[in-house]
């Protein structure tokens, strides 16, 4: 897969503005997060954490995760309320109207923000944004990875 396209189908996406992943919803969940000085990278705050103390910039984040339908791997979104309620709407839209949610970013002045837009076809190609989706079921997913 070429450099470029790498940012799509990682771990943590993150799409340029204009560019769009097709996700599945798996869960959404409320985590510490704080930037650990050792490790030079944030992470996430569990209660038997050992130097606990040490960790810098502790706060509350939304963790999405998700199915990355390009990479057919699991992905974690990080979002703020506002983007969690934003998401919250294209689900509950998906849910009545079925279709497709597609995850992308843009720049709101210095920030760039998550958002999620309901495509109303659901192909295995989406060609509208130019996406292709690779069709594997959930469960044959999890089975791969255990």
């Amino acid at each position: 897969m070429a450099d470029s396209q790498y940012r799509l189908v990682k771990h943590f996406a993150k799409p340029e503005p204009g560019e769009y992943v097709p996700i599945g919803f798996i869960e959404m969940t409320k985590e510490t997060v704080a930037w650990s000085p050792k490790l030079k990278q944030s992470i996430y705050v569990t209660p038997d954490m050992p130097d606990a103390d040490e960790l810098k910039r502790v706060r509350e984040v939304n963790v999405l995760r998700v199915v990355n339908k390009l990479s057919v791997n699991i992905s974690t979104i990080e979002l703020t309320d506002e983007e969690k309620e934003q998401f919250e709407n294209v689900y509950r839209a998906y849910q009545e109207k079925g279709g497709q949610i597609l995850f992308s970013r843009k720049k709101m002045g210095r920030k760039t923000i998550s958002f999620f837009e309901l495509s109303e076809e659901k192909e295995e190609k989406y060609t509208k944004k130019g996406v292709e989706i690779k069709s594997m079921l959930l469960s044959e997913k999890l089975e791969g990875e255990l």
